[in-house]
């Protein structure tokens, strides 16, 4: 397959990903301008508890789900081998949320309570919608995939903007959740059986033991990061209060929509070295390196200028648009671009690993993650934490949704130097040498700024705005980065034709054409 044909699909994957993320934001922003911080905390704190319940339905068989149909097994028997088990692990879910709902007294059950099950359903839909969405990806479909999701979204949206017009609550908006999920699973379900003549089939033994033997490590990892990607939200509204939740909740909304280009880009990194180490030999190894490195570089060209604009401009972002009201969200939002550009660089070696077949090494390195990570938002969320003497919580800086940004940045980091040496060892693929080069640009990007703006601001004192005085020093911060670029790496004109090529209107009508005629 063609490198560029790639390019182009993890740009509309990027491009529907981006374009849901927009629409969820859209919907957060309406929340956040119609019922104010504390519904939109509630809306973060019930996505978080739901997460946390999320975790027992042990979804490493997703991965497994995603993993045998890039393989190139039989779809039908996939979908099959998947709806088994899912129905399975979400009837033991909701027996048990069901048990304790009774418990604590469903009929006296408070506005919030509602909002959380409202919250459940979405992801539990969202869930079985998963099942046919990926053999889209696994397949390259990407077209159909993106016209599902997307069409799925603004359906939503649209459910949203006439509940807040005509009967505005928080509990109604919630009620409106599950309906993408629904509809992005009928609609998926109906066009691979209609157009692709992929229909669920019995699952076999064979298939129920292929997805266990590689879901069996998840069984402990994922649970435990779906506890790390929910957790912080729950503990700044349990520790820092419904508000400061719903400063997090917008300032996790512009990180995903920053991390969603890495996740793009991770999905196919994942789906093509499956294919590429389904049978090992040198020569295909040396493919996989050549591939990785080349995917990898291209990912950091885009995410790091991409990045400091989202940093630079954070302030301006926030305040435009959610209101002054969540400036907090701020410094929240810059901590969190930092993780995303970390992420960029460790990711995609957590995906090798798994692609390898050796998701079992992330067991007893996500159990003390987890220790680690619970630790630090103890130590960082609470403004009257145990540690109170370290020097951020006197100065008042890196807590609450602060706390939890800077929780998240450690979690990425900790321990990232396991992975490159486990790629290494297993598929002679270390770090990629280059990604120094692309660090020190994000350096020099976030120096050169902060210095330009300390200059205007000191020639003009207050006469400037800060919601608009930041364009100028981050244009020439930029140009310094390309300069260096440039300079020291010797790809980057080749990368700067790669994107002018992706974004040719012409080709990329082209490859839409094609797409819709095969779905």
């Amino acid at each position: 397959m063609p490198p560029q044909d790639l390019g182009r699909k993890s740009l509309l994957l990027l491009g529907s990903t981006w374009g849901g993320t927009v629409l969820g934001m859209l919907v957060s922003l309406l929340i956040a301008r119609l019922l104010g911080p504390t519904a939109l905390g509630g809306i973060g704190w019930s996505l978080g508890a739901a997460g946390l319940c999320m975790a027992a339905l042990l979804p490493g068989f997703a991965q497994a789900h995603l993993k045998r149909l890039a393989e190139g097994q039989d779809a039908g028997r996939c979908l099959g081998t998947m709806a088994v088990i899912q129905l399975a692990l979400t009837g033991l879910l909701l027996a048990a949320v069901g048990t304790g709902w009774a418990l604590g007294g469903a009929a006296g059950a408070p506005e919030l309570g509602l909002v959380f099950l409202f919250v459940l359903a979405s992801q539990v839909s969202g869930n079985f919608a998963d099942i046919f969405l990926k053999v889209f990806i696994a397949r390259e479909w990407v077209v159909g995939y993106a016209a599902l999701t997307l069409g799925a979204r603004v359906t939503r949206l649209l459910a949203t903007l006439a509940v807040l017009v005509w009967a505005p609550s928080v509990t109604a908006v919630a009620a409106t959740f599950p309906l993408e999920g629904v509809l992005s699973c009928a609609a998926a379900a109906t066009l691979l059986a209609r157009q692709h003549g992929v229909r669920a089939t019995r699952p076999t033994r064979d298939s129920l033991r292929g997805y266990w033997t590689y879901a069996r490590p998840f069984m402990v990892t994922t649970p435990l990061a779906l506890v790390q990607d929910s957790v912080d939200r729950f503990l700044v509204g349990h520790w820092a209060g419904l508000a400061a939740a719903g400063h997090y909740h917008v300032a996790r909304a512009l990180w995903e929509a920053l991390s969603s280009v890495i996740a793009a880009l991770a999905t196919f990194i994942f789906t093509r070295l499956s294919a590429l180490f389904a049978t090992r030999s040198a020569a295909g190894d040396a493919e996989a390196r050549r591939f990785f490195w080349g995917a990898l570089d291209k990912l950091l060209f885009l995410v790091i200028p991409l990045a400091f604009v989202l940093w630079a401009g954070a302030e301006a972002v926030v305040t435009l648009l959610y209101g002054a009201q969540f400036h907090p969200a701020v410094a929240a939002l810059r901590i969190l671009v930092l993780a995303a550009v970390a992420a960029a660089v460790v990711n995609p070696y957590t995906h090798a690993v798994y692609a390898l077949d050796e998701g079992a090494r992330f067991v007893p390195v996500n159990l003390l993650r987890v220790v680690v990570y619970l630790a630090s938002l103890a130590v960082l969320i609470p403004e009257a934490p145990l540690a109170a003497w370290l020097p951020w919580h006197q100065a008042g800086l890196w807590t609450g949704e602060a706390g939890a940004a800077g929780g998240r940045l450690l979690l990425v980091l900790f321990p990232a130097w396991v992975y490159f040496r486990w790629t290494r060892d297993l598929a002679g693929i270390p770090l990629y040498p280059r990604v120094w080069i692309y660090l020190a640009g994000f350096a020099l990007l976030l120096g050169v700024h902060l210095g330009l703006g300390r200059l205007l601001h000191g020639l003009v004192g207050g006469a400037v705005d800060p919601l608009f005085s930041w364009p100028a020093p981050a244009a020439v911060a930029l140009g310094a980065y390309l300069l260096l670029l440039l300079c020291a790496h010797g790809g980057t004109r080749d990368n700067l034709a790669y994107a002018l090529s992706l974004l040719s209107p012409r080709r990329f009508r082209e490859f839409i054409v094609t797409g819709l005629r095969r779905t």
